[in-house]
């Protein structure tokens, strides 16, 4: 991949940017092509989802819990 290759999926506009280095905070990349940038978000929340689902979220999910149970 090329410095003038990249692609960059724009959280907050939503919409792909091309640069050759990260275009600002707000962005996430770099990909390698548009599609791939277009389809970041929906992938992110896979894995996110593959996350919460794993044994590795366990003592997340526990301390959560305890934090629910202690509300007012």
């Amino acid at each position: 991949m090329s410095p003038t290759s990249y692609y960059w999926y724009n959280l907050t506009t939503q919409s792909v940017q091309q640069a050759a280095e990260r275009p600002s905070d707000d962005t996430i990349g770099p990909f390698a092509t548009i599609e791939e940038a277009e389809d970041s978000p929906a992938t992110l929340v896979t894995y996110a989802q593959a996350w919460l689902d794993s044994e590795a979220f366990e003592p997340y999910r526990a301390a959560a819990e305890e934090d629910a149970s202690t509300d007012l």
